[in-house]
């Protein structure tokens, strides 16, 4: 039985990774470490942009529901209705600070009651209301609306009706 092993000197040449091997993987992490954080950066923006368009929507909403508690005079009558509106998200660092700086999206909209378009029997009792919020972020300018009709005769009677 031989139990020493032969001695290989025909090999000469070392066994480690070349520069080329080695440029070719930072290479490939460099592409993978930037491909991780451009998919970070790019769903935050867009969780941003959700969140936005969310705060737009909920107030569209809200102005559309206060005008549901409107009489039949108060929303035909343009000196009652307060046409222009302006809101905050994230409005300020310190809330209860008298001087505190606004820091959050100004959201501003506009009120707008037409005369329904439509040529029908009804067309003096109805009203086209439409509520527009636009606000600026990350240099973009942006827009929502809602458009609904509101009848004289309406589905409420909970508020005291009066022309």
């Amino acid at each position: 039985m031989n139990l020493i092993k032969p001695i290989n000197k025909a090999r000469s040449s070392r066994s480690a990774f070349t520069f080329i091997e080695v440029m070719v993987g930072m290479a490939i992490m460099l592409v993978l470490f930037t491909s991780l954080f451009a998919g970070l950066t790019m769903g935050l923006s867009v969780t941003q942009m959700s969140r936005e368009n969310l705060r737009a929507t909920q107030i569209i909403t809200d102005k559309l529901e206060g005008l549901r508690l409107y009489t039949w005079g108060q929303l035909t009558d343009p000196s009652y209705l307060n046409t222009s509106f302006a809101n905050y998200f994230f409005e300020t660092n310190n809330i209860q600070s008298t001087n505190s700086q606004g820091n959050g999206i100004i959201y501003t909209g506009t009120i707008t009651v037409t005369n329904f378009p439509f040529a029908t029997s009804y067309t003096t009792n109805c009203r086209l209301v439409t509520v527009t919020v636009g606000w600026s972020s990350g240099g973009v300018d942006h827009s929502r609306s809602m458009v609904t009709v509101y009848s004289e005769k309406g589905l409420q009677n909970y508020v005291i009706y009066g022309n």
